[in-house]
């Protein structure tokens, strides 16, 4: 699952030095002008409400004539379609903007920012990146897919095959389509959604009072061992070692 593990801002800044990063870089000009510059010399410009994203472990420097200011975090977890660095440019309401300013508000605040907020935000600003670069749009048959598996995830009745039917192409072709523009097949987009949706719950345990089974429940698991297997396979961890609870031989807490 995505989520933002640092911000931070730039007052006016004439170079960057050399760098790169584990995680997905998102760099918002707040003011002026420059360069980002790679290790093979290509490079990509930009101005001022405009954000530049660059993939993990991506040599680069940031270079400006008359100077730069910006907002600046990294991403953990995201693998969106696209795999080389992209320059997007933020709407008119400057939306973007006003989500990472109030994320970084919160990110530094001396009393911490709870998971779920972080959460929020990370989703806010990733899906701005999405809509807002055209290049990003896929096929209208794989984001039917797609929505409909985001609107039925929480049904465990839910089958992908009764989306195939939909469509005057082979299942296969579909599958591979679907893979090719969003990263991962199906079957895995509806696992990663059902896994995203029982993060956010696992985290709000302390207000939504929540069983673990239950969270299961919702996210469209009748098993909850099976549950328990899919969420450490996409995670790493268990539910219960996601939420710092020891693990022991009970599923119904």
């Amino acid at each position: 699952m995505p989520i933002i593990n640092y911000i931070g801002k730039n007052v006016k800044t004439y170079d960057v030095k050399q760098h790169k990063h584990s995680y997905w870089e998102l760099i918002y000009c707040t003011g002026g002008s420059g360069k980002i510059v790679f290790e093979n010399a290509k490079s990509l410009s930009y101005n001022q409400n405009e954000i530049v994203v660059i993939p993990p472990n991506t040599l680069h420097s940031n270079t400006s004539q008359t100077g730069f200011k910006n907002i600046h975090m990294t991403v953990a977890g995201w693998s969106p379609t696209f795999k080389g660095a992209i320059v997007v440019s933020d709407n008119q309401q400057k939306d973007l903007f006003t989500t990472m300013n109030m994320c970084y508000r919160h990110f530094s605040a001396m009393s911490g920012c709870s998971s779920n907020i972080i959460m929020s935000f990370t989703d806010l600003i990733l899906g701005f990146i999405t809509q807002f670069d055209g290049s990003l749009k896929a096929s209208q048959h794989i984001e039917l897919i797609a929505n409909a598996i985001i609107e039925n995830y929480s049904d465990a009745n839910f089958s992908i095959d009764s989306i195939y039917s939909e469509f005057d192409l082979s299942k296969d072709y579909v599958r591979r389509q679907f893979i090719k523009e969003k990263g991962v097949s199906p079957l895995q987009f509806l696992n990663q959604t059902r896994i995203n949706a029982a993060q956010k719950l696992l985290v709000s345990r302390s207000i939504n009072n929540l069983k673990i089974y239950e969270i299961a429940e919702r996210c469209g698991f009748n098993d909850q061992l099976y549950f328990s297997r899919v969420f450490k396979k996409c995670v790493g961890i268990s539910p219960k070692e996601y939420i710092g609870e020891p693990k022991n031989d009970s599923y119904n807490d």
